[in-house]
Parts: structure tokens; C-alpha cells; sequence
């Protein structure tokens, strides 16, 4: 994520160090937990809101051998194979020794694969928890990344554990003891090295930062993207992609119809702010005491954001998030349609 990061760092780390405290002993699973039945795709977690704050972490079975797992704000996935168990992306902020719990509470098999689907370290800073469990039971981790984010890891020079086998081909194809995962770049503007994973015979996607299931409206910047038209094109293209599950990173379990809510937000904020601007003239907004355009835009902004606010309040409004986020939102829709225009 992006916008206003130096707060939403500063959460990782205090949640980190608030949620892992006296986390306690893994206990033993009974049929009745989520970890016990599978998920009918359409549906949600139950009561996951307030859980994934209170407990260390919710595990929820999708498949036969598939699990996600919610730890706080951010979720992981993982596959159990017949020798080990692959992870797609290691979570940050010390919640990698609770997905590794969680790991523990369905199966004995190690920890043998690990994937990062982007280089955002909220996603990925606590790679080397796996690592460090994986050679404790003497073995080496594989660790898969895209091209781009292997290229990323490197340029910024942060220390974590570089992927060991990198994905050439865009899309690919990559195979974990007999499960295809084929691999693609988004395309989006959240981050340029994001990646979608199909879990081709579990059919579920890892496409993370791309919608909030349940919670739909999302993070600042519909969440943190720079412009639409890219972010829109790439959950259309999910949609055309053969899965029943969508591990999204943020929010519930998804699924097919969670994508079509969100392109339905991103299309009922267009019309709402095209229609604010049109009744907000920039020229109204010029005040040559204060020469300055970018105190005027400012303005201008703020005004559409209320009234586009107004417009989408009877649809959007009883979100505990539409008077935190909704603004931001808008504001950068009104910047996508100044610069790409657009229906």
C-alpha cells in the first residue's frame, strides 16, 4: 500500500507487537472450526472482523488441501502437499510465526515453498521466519518471485531473503508437487511488480491488493493505486480466470462477485464525481489573494469530494469506512478523469 505510509507502517509494527504477546499454544482443532470444513465459495468467514483482532490468527479451509489464514489486517494462503507445504507471501510484523501456527495446527509436513507476490514488505518482511523454520528441520526453503519482484528486491537492497527460483515467463507456470500455479503480472497500478497466482486444480486465485472482500469499500486510494483504467482492466481479466476462491490480502474470502462489487464502486464513483465536478467550477475556486493553483485545486477537490460524497452516501454510507476513506477516493478518481478523461 502506499498512500499515508509512514501511519500504516507504524500500525504493522504496534499491531505486530500487540496481537503477538502471549499468543497461546496452538490448540488442537475440532471438526466445528474453520479449519474443519470447507468454505462454499460465495460465502464469508463468519464474525472475521472482530476475530482476526482478538485471536492470533483464523484459519478457514477452502479445499481439499488449500487453507487461508487472516492474522490481523493482512491474510496469507497456504497448499498442503504430500511431502511439504507451499505459502503464498510470509506477512510482516511478526504475524509470520502466527501463520506458521496455523500451518502447525493442520499438519506436521514442512514449510518447503514460499511466494512473494510483491515487493510491499507488509506483504513479505517476515520471509526470513520461514526460512529460519525450514532449516531447523535441516532444509532449504524455495523461495518464487515474479521477474519484477526479484528486480525490486534488488534495487531497494532491503534485506530479505532473495527468492531462490525466479519466474522468467509473463504469464508462467510454476509447479508444486503436481499443483500448476500459473503466474501473471496484474498490470495494475498498485505496485509494478504485482502478481496474480491460479491455483489451477484448487481453483483459487492469490491476487493480493486488489479488492477488500466484505469490507468493499477499501484502503485509501480505492487501495493505493495511481490511476483506473490499468487497476479495472486487470480485475476484469481475473474474472475471465477459472476459480471459485479469491485470497485477496486484505478483507474476507473472496469470490467472482466480490470483483463485480468493486468495479461497480469504482464505476459509481466515476459518476459521482464527474457530476460533482461539473456543478463545482475550478474557476470558482481561483483566489488570487493565495496565488497559488495548488491551494486552489485543493479546494476544488475538497468541495467535489463532499458533494460527490452526498451522492453516494444512501448506497455506501453505513460503512465504518465511508467517512475515513470515501474522500481519498474520489479525490483521486477526479485526478484520474482530469488526466485519462474516460467514460
Amino acid at each position: 500500500m502506499t498512500h499515508r505510509l509512514i501511519p500504516a507502517l507504524t500500525l504493522l509494527i504496534f499491531l505486530g507487537g500487540f496481537l503477538t504477546q502471549g499468543v497461546p499454544p496452538v490448540q488442537a482443532k475440532t471438526p466445528d472450526d474453520q479449519a474443519g470444513y470447507k468454505l462454499t465459495p460465495g460465502t464469508y468467514v463468519p464474525a472475521l472482523v472482530p476475530r482476526r483482532y482478538r485471536e492470533p490468527y483464523v484459519l478457514q479451509r477452502l479445499t481439499e488441501r488449500t487453507y487461508w489464514v487472516a492474522v490481523a489486517s493482512h491474510n496469507s494462503l497456504f497448499y498442503v502437499g504430500e511431502e511439504g507445504v507451499i505459502v503464498f507471501d510470509p506477512l510482516s510484523a511478526g504475524w509470520g510465526q502466527a501463520v506458521l501456527q496455523a500451518i502447525t495446527s493442520v499438519t506436521d509436513l514442512p514449510v518447503s515453498a514460499l511466494v512473494y507476490s510483491h515487493f510491499h514488505l507488509d506483504h513479505i518482511a517476515d520471509a526470513q521466519v520461514f526460512v529460519d523454520a525450514t532449516k531447523s528441520r535441516g532444509a532449504s526453503l524455495r523461495i518464487i518471485a515474479s521477474a519484477k519482484v526479484a528486480e525490486q528486491i534488488k534495487r531497494y537492497g532491503t534485506p530479505i531473503p532473495p527468492p531462490t527460483e525466479v519466474i522468467e515467463d509473463d504469464p508462467g507456470v510454476v509447479s508444486f508437487e503436481g499443483l500448476r500455479i500459473h503466474v501473471q503480472s496484474t498490470g495494475d497500478s498498485h505496485a509494478p511488480d504485482n502478481s496474480m497466482f491460479l491455483l489451477e486444480q484448487e481453483q483459487v486465485l492469490h491476487y493480493v491488493d486488489s479488492v477488500e472482500p466484505e469490507d468493499l469499500i477499501p484502503y485509501f486510494r480505492l487501495g493505493g493505486i495511481l490511476e483506473v483504467g490499468s487497476t479495472t482492466d486487470s480485475l476484469r481479466r481475473s474474472l475471465d480466470m477459472d476459480w471459485r476462491f479469491l485470497s485477496a490480502g486484505h478483507g474476507n474470502v473472496g469470490s467472482k462477485q466480490d470483483i463485480d462489487k468493486h468495479l461497480e464502486l469504482i464505476a459509481d464513483i466515476r459518476v459521482a464525481a464527474r457530476e460533482a465536478m461539473a456543478e463545482e467550477p475550478f474557476g470558482d475556486y481561483v483566489n488570487m489573494e493565495v496565488p497559488d493553483a495548488v491551494v486552489w485545486i485543493a479546494a476544488h477537490e475538497e468541495a467535489i469530494a463532499a458533494r460527490a460524497k452526498d451522492q453516494l452516501r444512501p448506497k455506501y454510507g453505513e460503512s465504518i469506512r465511508f467517512d475515513v476513506t470515501m474522500d481519498s477516493h474520489i479525490i483521486m478518481m477526479v485526478g484520474d478523469i482530469g488526466h485519462f478523461g474516460g467514460q
